[in-house]
């Protein structure tokens, strides 16, 4: 049983949250930032209670906890642009910040590049597999995703032979690629091999290094694409 002092101080933390909850901020797709909104429809509904699942450096089960909590969905009204957003948020605790686990529209971690939509369709139908799984919210299937789209261009230039070492020797004594892009290859393709093969967890911002590499080739076949369109209407002298 929780002391006097302890009530009052449980009591002050409860207070102290619902302040922060009452003034946050919200994301607001449209405006793309965080913005003051206002409360359309909030409801908090408890929910089955979940199994955690505690694993040692092994990666071996070691023990699992259950837990109670409640669900609050959360509909605002942007004040700035006026447009609706839905939040749904993790309670544990009255006491506790809420967890974000849910946002629609949803904030994107990365927007697709309008531009991979010239390349050839089997390029574009990848690249949106991989920025719906990377902006679900996973990390190796986009990396993985990321390293097969290279992988399609390689053979597309130059067919499937030798090592990749060799592969991206060749691209460069083609001319399908620089030097200095061969050298960032290479280290996106390490990247792909440790997550494919070695179980590597990739961080975000590797993850968005890779893709900046692999796009930056990509883009370039895309601008290479439309430098040549141009020759044929460009003013004459």
């Amino acid at each position: 049983m929780l002391s006097k002092d302890e009530l009052e101080e449980f009591g002050r933390r409860i207070e102290a949250v619902q302040e922060r909850r009452k003034n946050r901020k919200i994301f607001c797709y449209q405006c793309k930032g965080d913005t003051k909104q206002e409360t359309l429809f909030e409801k908090v509904e408890m929910i089955p209670p979940k199994e955690l699942i505690f694993y040692d450096e092994d990666g071996t089960r070691k023990e699992s906890v259950w837990t109670i909590e409640a669900q609050v969905w959360h509909v605002t009204e942007c004040l700035g642009c006026e447009r609706t957003n839905l939040n749904v948020y993790s309670r544990h605790s009255p006491a506790e910040d809420d967890l974000q686990i849910h946002h629609f529209p949803t904030k994107d971690f990365r927007t697709f590049p309008m531009w991979a939509t010239h390349l050839n369709r089997k390029y574009v139908e990848l690249f949106g597999e991989i920025y719906i799984s990377l902006n679900s919210g996973n990390i190796r299937l986009p990396l993985m995703g990321a390293r097969t789209l290279l992988d399609m261009f390689i053979v597309e230039k130059i067919g499937d032979v030798g090592t990749f070492k060799q592969k991206l020797e060749k691209l460069v004594s083609e001319k399908h690629i620089s030097e200095a892009s061969k050298k960032l290859l290479g280290i996106a393709l390490e990247f792909g091999n440790a997550t494919i093969h070695r179980g590597y967890v990739p961080t975000k911002e590797d993850l968005n290094s890779v893709l900046d590499i692999i796009e930056n080739v990509l883009h370039s076949e895309v601008l290479s694409g439309k430098s040549e369109a141009l020759k044929d209407t460009a003013p004459k002298r």
